[in-house]
């Protein structure tokens, strides 16, 4: 083991109490960083954690921004604002956020017509209850677009499955996007064309062929309004429903982009059994590693796969949970979860729910606990990096992403005389306490470190830069907390 961890640039030795304090020059000086405190009464062995230099080629690579958004069509439009272009406020969340990919999908994704395609008064009740996009939306999204370079994604009404809708919206996307644009066909179809079978105690039989012919069917007469575009998809609500089709539907979409929904908590109809318990619970933040199936039939197509969309918990979340500091802890473990399971990207869902990582009003922007989540994901983790799961620390869930001096392929920097040594960079090592009681842990390797940290009880990220004593730094993972450690040069 002891092998196995050095060539993955972490080590551990023996788990031995360390009484002096080593968070700064003097012993009896300790840091008020909120993971550095060991209680008095804790007789926990420490973990030990060597940081080293990562040289190792194994891990999964990260080939895109490990974090993206989803938003409803009228959320959207009410975040764009009233004016030519989006309050700056906005540009720069996202800019923050890294510039991800943007969705544009969503419950709202099926019930959405273009600007000027729906009759005034409506002639029925099914065109009554349809979303109308604002006649400047799409030059809206392109101002926004063009200072904020995002990648978009464009869902398409299947539901009311209309070529000249279909066309129009994919015209005004490509006149919006400005860093590549793909479209979804349809929002979760699994859901589309189904009576209630959970109230009848066997299946029907043929259930789930019968609803993937109806979806293929409405998916190829839009494809011309496509003309080649790239497809992401089929954007399932219960994958596991379309199992032993999803093969095929990949297949007939031509899909670039394995795209599928997952939620660990719901609050269609029982609101009250989304707890903050339930939430940092090891089977929410895990949840990924349940759809494994589904990279594996991306791979065969030789795509990749992402959760398109996700978020604490169905139907909007609920207040108090879905945006307390505890969601900010689960999107952390979600995220690697998902990445060390081989899906390549998670997008967050926004909807004007509780849930939803930031929210718009007027001029400003106000940033819930989630959003610093995902702005500290996609920071630890830029495009050219490998993360690894680590095995055998104590007490923990412990995970290292390296990030190499120059990534492969690209140019060197100014003024670069040669390329930095082969396996030149940074390790960052994260450290995930799922556990109800603080672990102490001992750092060596390095003299000064940065320390991160997201905890249930408190907003935002923490930062402390934690000095070694006698080449050691003892810190101590708080309950429900999520730590991200890193070498200072």
């Amino acid at each position: 083991m002891a092998a196995v961890l050095l060539a993955l640039g972490v080590s551990l030795s023996c788990a031995c109490a360390i009484a002096d304090s080593t968070l700064a020059a003097k012993p009896e000086r300790r840091s008020n960083h909120p993971s550095a405190h060991a209680p008095a009464h804790a007789k926990t062995p420490p973990a030990e954690v060597t940081l080293t230099p990562n040289q190792s080629s194994a891990g999964v690579p990260v080939t895109m921004a490990p974090v993206g958004l989803s938003l409803e069509y009228p959320t959207m439009a009410e975040d764009l604002g009233a004016g030519a272009c989006p309050a700056a406020a906005l540009v720069s969340q996202l800019q923050a956020l890294g510039s991800p990919p943007l969705s544009l999908a969503g419950d709202s994704q099926d019930l959405t017509a273009p600007s000027g395609a729906l009759p005034n008064p409506a002639a029925s009740w099914e065109t009554a209850t349809l979303y109308q996009l604002p006649a400047g939306f799409w030059s809206q999204l392109h101002c926004l677009l063009n200072a904020t370079h995002d990648p978009l994604t464009v869902g398409l009404n299947a539901k009311t499955g209309s070529l000249a809708w279909t066309s129009q919206m994919v015209t005004g996307a490509q006149s919006a996007a400005t860093n590549g644009v793909d479209f979804s066909l349809g929002n979760e179809p699994d859901l589309y064309y189904l009576p209630n079978y959970a109230s009848l105690s066997r299946p029907v039989p043929g259930e789930e062929a019968a609803a993937v012919n109806a979806y293929l069917q409405v998916a190829e007469q839009l494809q011309p309004a496509l003309a080649g575009a790239p497809v992401i998809g089929p954007e399932l609500a219960r994958p596991v429903h379309w199992r032993a089709q999803l093969p095929r539907v990949i297949a007939a979409l031509h899909a670039q982009t394995v795209g599928v929904h997952l939620y660990p908590l719901t609050a269609c109809t029982t609101p009250k059994a989304v707890t903050i318990r339930g939430l940092l619970s090891a089977q929410a933040g895990n949840l990924p590693r349940s759809l494994q199936w589904v990279v594996a039939d991306a791979a065969a197509a030789h795509v990749p796969a992402i959760i398109s969309e996700a978020n604490s918990a169905s139907c909007g979340g609920v207040a108090g949970v879905s945006d307390s500091p505890a969601s900010a802890v689960w999107a952390v473990r979600f995220v690697l979860a998902a990445l060390a399971t081989g899906f390549q990207e998670v997008r967050f869902h926004f909807s004007g729910a509780p849930y939803d990582p930031f929210v718009v009003r007027g001029e400003s922007v106000l940033a819930r606990p989630l959003d610093s989540a995902l702005v500290a994901l996609n920071q630890w983790l830029p495009v050219g990096a490998t993360l690894r799961t680590l095995a055998g620390v104590r007490g923990l869930q412990a995970s290292s992403i390296f990030v190499p001096a120059i990534a492969p392929g690209a140019q060197l920097p100014p003024g670069a005389d040669k390329a930095p040594a082969p396996g030149a960079g940074t390790t960052t090592v994260i450290l995930d306490n799922e556990r109800a009681r603080a672990q102490p842990v001992v750092l060596r390797g390095a003299r000064t470190v940065r320390v991160q940290t997201f905890t249930s009880l408190r907003a935002g990220l923490q930062t402390a830069q934690l000095s070694a004593h006698r080449g050691r730094i003892r810190l101590t993972v708080a309950p429900n907390s999520v730590l991200a450690i890193a070498p200072v040069p």
